[in-house]
């Protein structure tokens, strides 16, 4: 679908599609497969609202491997792209489309855990955002959690040309999403400032350090910068040509053949270069139900913090 297509700039043909499911695997792979970070149990009863679900991928297995050990968890993928399999586990809502930018009155307020990921570059203003989040959760034990990659090519040895074409590129995607009004670049120092000013405690901050391929002495390393760069270079050119000729008024020559030359960059392995992910898992303070227990005026509940 193509629902609200000025927001969301980027790709979502197939093609795209097979793009998100190899960055979903590569941010699991180094995640050491953790779905999440955040403190929760998966055998106790969970509600998971998961924030521009793409293609489901992320829903589906964490669905799937929740249900074989708890039969009282819930997740909703929201997103306004409908590209998620008609086919999807009894625990997960039917997609619908919706705008997260919009009004979130029709959302419970009784989610356990809410995830963001790789949504720089789609949202306008995070401030509000966050504010969402944090009213959509539960005091106490309501976590929300954000996986956003910094694409900022960086290198301690030296190899990567101080003018590469990686370089080059990265700062003209960048750019263009300024103009475009949604940021992809990360700041982390305002991240966490934002989350303090919505309310948020606990706020924890991961960094993964990502080569753009294979080249690391470290085995994980490796294997992270294989899937890196297998989902990178096979949408390179789609995830830059939208906003390189719209918002920056290139041609689609001139980005292919930057795209090509940044490609030849990223998977030259005398380059030693590398970007980050980022990982913010932070928690709703309050006052969280411990016991539920009936009297004979009806339910009386127990709260501890």
């Amino acid at each position: 679908g193509d629902f609200r297509r000025e927001k969301y700039i980027f790709p979502i043909d197939e093609e795209e599609k097979n793009r998100l499911d190899i960055f979903h695997k590569f941010i699991l792979v180094a995640r050491d497969n953790n779905f999440f970070s955040a403190p929760l149990g998966v055998k106790q009863a969970l509600r998971v609202l998961d924030l521009g679900t793409g293609t489901g991928i992320w829903a589906i297995e964490l669905s799937e491997y929740v249900l074989s050990l708890n039969e009282r968890f819930h997740l909703r993928g929201l997103d306004f792209n409908m590209i998620q399999p008609e086919m999807i586990p009894p625990t997960m809502n039917p997609p619908q489309p919706f705008d997260i930018e919009d009004s979130w009155d029709t959302i419970d307020r009784d989610w356990d855990f809410i995830r963001a990921q790789m949504l720089f570059g789609s949202i306008q203003c995070w401030r509000e955002m966050y504010q969402k989040m944090f009213m959509h959760l539960k005091p106490g034990i309501g976590y929300m959690e954000q996986v956003e990659i910094d694409w900022v090519p960086r290198c301690d040895d030296g190899t990567l040309p101080t003018d590469s074409a990686l370089d080059e590129w990265t700062s003209k995607l960048l750019k263009s999403l300024d103009r475009h009004g949604r940021s992809m670049r990360v700041d982390p120092d305002e991240t966490r400032r934002q989350l303090a000013l919505a309310g948020f405690t606990d706020i924890d901050e991961a960094v993964i350090k990502v080569c753009y391929c294979p080249w690391s002495e470290d085995r994980h390393e490796r294997e992270v910068g294989r899937w890196f760069n297998t989902g990178l270079s096979q949408g390179l050119t789609a995830l830059s040509c939208f906003p390189m000729t719209r918002m920056l008024g290139m041609s689609q020559e001139d980005v292919k053949d930057l795209c090509l030359k940044a490609k030849r960059d990223m998977c030259d392995i005398r380059y030693h270069a590398y970007c980050r992910v980022y990982i913010w898992t932070a928690r709703k303070p309050g006052l969280a139900p411990s016991t539920v227990e009936m009297d004979g005026k009806g339910q009386r509940v127990t709260f501890s913090d």
